[in-house]
């Protein structure tokens, strides 16, 4: 299965473990992300810490271990895909994940109620992706 991820939801895994972070290291699912989902999180880095309980260096090392089952898409090769994105979703913060999962075909995991307005692309909250990748075991 292949997913683009929204910020959230890795913000969401960083902070406590659980059914996020199993599904975003499950080999059955390729995870995508566009680069700017770098920004977001160290825009909110310090509020993960905190949030998590953890230390900075404990955010660091799970930061790295998760983004090594993260796809990173180079902002500049969605540019194509944004005029179609604008026409999906009306929060700019959010175009570039709906135009990532339009050049990777993909479906989007976010728990963003907005998302689900359109019909292009699919959208699972964190408890449909459960659902979905249920059956699938970590190899």
């Amino acid at each position: 299965m292949k997913v683009t991820v929204d910020a959230n939801i890795l913000i969401a895994a960083l902070i406590k473990g659980g059914s996020t972070r199993k599904i975003l290291t499950n080999s059955a699912i390729t995870v995508f992300a566009p680069a700017f989902l770098f920004s977001e999180i160290i825009k909110y880095k310090r509020e993960i810490v905190k949030k998590s309980k953890g230390s900075e260096d404990d955010f660091n090392y799970l930061f790295a271990i998760l983004l090594k089952n993260i796809k990173i898409i180079d902002d500049k090769e969605l540019l194509p895909y944004l005029p179609a994105a604008k026409t999906l979703i009306s929060d700019k913060k959010d175009l570039l994940y709906f135009a990532c999962a339009l050049y990777k075909d993909t479906v989007i995991w976010s728990n963003d109620k907005e998302f689900k307005k359109q019909k292009r692309v699919k959208i699972f909250t964190t408890e449909e992706m459960l659902k979905e990748v249920g059956a699938y075991n970590n190899s």
